[in-house]
């Protein structure tokens, strides 16, 4: 799910809240505006929550609630919502929510059917840039994404090479794994970082090299590990999610004016 679809997600939610009093009658006018939803911190230990909003602290001074007593209300509407695993509530009115296996990994076939124009602003698409090699040194911010991006090309024709398939059919429900669920989370909302730090070009810079050193932490076989065994569903799935993360380095990339070479 994509942070747009998180918030309309809430303002259901809200607007339900609302019909039956549990909510000030303003509270229909909706959450405040602006991104509300951003991933959990992978760095942070025993976090396994996919994302957070801080709504509760935003909004709660326009409705003349205390933060946890608003996100209270809104976690419990939450829970209700097919696509949400799991709402957790902190003490300052964090709300933490965890998705379905499949809610979560929905983001691979819009990636896949928005491909050259994922992550770019309205209008906007991907175009190939060539820069020479070794052109970006060590220090350079972008060159940990471009090494991440060749090394997923590089999974993607191994894979191939051995017969994973690419099938619409795929269990993506299977990205379960911690790193998995943070790849997927980071691919949703890394639209949303580049067009809240526009502008920022090393905010922008430091968007695409979290999602690449996330894809480099990926480490879950896209092909099986014996000769002679046959693919197995979870390969195909670990396909489409390679070949997802792939499009969009290389479109964030692009957008930063930078290469995406297939092999460094």
């Amino acid at each position: 799910m994509t942070p747009e679809q998180l918030r309309a997600l809430l303002e259901q939610v809200v607007a339900q809240a609302a019909a039956a009093g549990e909510l000030p009658g303003a509270a229909q006018a909706g959450p405040p505006r602006g991104p509300i939803f951003r991933p959990t911190d992978p760095r942070v230990a025993g976090v396994v929550a996919d994302w957070v909003t801080p709504v509760a602290q935003r909004w709660s001074p326009q409705l003349g609630l205390e933060p946890r007593d608003l996100a209270r209300v809104l976690a419990q509407g939450l829970t209700l919502q097919k696509p949400v695993a799991a709402v957790e509530v902190a003490p300052n009115g964090l709300i933490a929510l965890t998705l379905e296996d499949e809610a979560r990994s929905d983001i691979v076939p819009l990636v896949l059917e928005e491909q050259d124009h994922y992550a770019f602003p309205p209008g906007e698409r991907y175009r190939e840039l060539v820069e020479a090699p070794g052109s970006r040194g060590p220090e350079d911010p972008l060159r940990g994404a471009q090494l991440a991006h060749a090394r997923l090309c590089r999974i993607v024709r191994n894979a191939e090479a051995v017969g994973v398939e690419r099938r619409a059919s795929a269990r993506l429900a299977e990205l379960g794994h911690v790193t998995e669920r943070q790849l997927l989370v980071a691919v949703a909302d890394l639209p949303q970082r580049l067009e809240t730090h526009a502008g920022d070009p090393v905010q922008q810079q430091r968007g695409v090299s979290d999602l690449g050193a996330l894809a480099d932490a990926w480490d879950h076989p896209v092909r099986p590990e014996l000769v002679g065994s046959r693919p197995q569903p979870v390969h195909g799935a670990r396909l489409l999610l390679a070949d997802a993360v792939r499009l969009v380095l290389r479109n964030g990339l692009s957008r930063l004016g930078a290469a995406a070479p297939e092999r460094m």
